[in-house]
């Protein structure tokens, strides 16, 4: 059972001059107000304990105006996933290429994804590609890293996350977030050994970072990397 629900507030103006859509999520589990930009939508969502009414809602936005117009304005530039656009694969550049005669449906050969079928249907299939190729990629890593720990796990499997880039349940059950495909390589391992070794330790204790340190040497790094850039990340596609 979750103590969250969530209501949407459109077109919400500010300083006369944008408009913006606002999400709030009630959640008696939270100890004060959280606002954040989301970086697929532009929105902003607003966390609060208890329930406030849309007055008071608009006044909390019209009194943080100014941060959420800066917030927004710092995010980086959208990525679509149309023909000709250079997107990075494991942080190499990946150019699309639209084949609509091809009947393989997509390919990657060597710096070009190949994609077939009609032009509408471009993003939707490169999405559906890349999840299958994370899925593959990230497996392998899980099945290397938790060797090395000589442990086990459970289910892989592949989501389109908002605030994380990957979770493991009590089960030994991995998550990850198919747009972290699109980080860099050793991002890439850090993510899977943070997962990894919370198959040892269900927390963030010395043991636990210290046991990602055994399999992610350079970890910092890669965290460092995802607070900078994370955001570009999430406005692909």
């Amino acid at each position: 059972m979750t103590s969250e629900n969530a209501t949407h507030y459109n077109n919400i103006t500010l300083n006369k001059e944008q408009s913006i859509k606002v999400q709030v999520k009630y959640n008696s589990r939270a100890k004060s107000t959280i606002l954040r930009i989301d970086p697929r939508t532009d929105a902003l969502i607003i966390t609060v304990p208890k329930v406030l009414s849309p007055s008071k809602i608009r006044c909390l936005v019209e009194k943080n105006s100014n941060w959420i117009l800066e917030k927004i304005s710092l995010l980086p530039s959208k990525t679509p996933f149309i023909d000709g656009q250079i997107f990075n694969l494991m942080g190499k550049h990946v150019i699309i290429s639209h084949d609509p005669g091809n009947l393989g449906g997509v390919k990657l050969i060597n710096e070009t994804l190949l994609v077939s079928g009609k032009v509408e249907h471009i993003s939707r299939r490169i999405k559906d590609w890349l999840k299958k190729y994370a899925h593959n990629i990230l497996a392998a890593k899980v099945k290397c890293m938790a060797a090395n720990l000589d442990t086990s796990f459970g289910r892989i499997s592949i989501r389109d996350n908002r605030s994380s880039w990957g979770s493991c349940s009590s089960q030994g059950n991995i998550a990850f977030s198919w747009r972290l495909i699109m980080a860099p390589e050793p991002v890439i391992n850090y993510i899977v050994a943070h997962e990894v070794a919370h198959l040892v330790y269900l927390n963030h204790s010395k043991d636990f970072w210290n046991t990602v340190g055994t399999l992610d040497a350079n970890y910092q790094e890669s965290k460092n990397w995802l607070r900078i850039n994370g955001d570009l990340l999430q406005r692909v596609g």
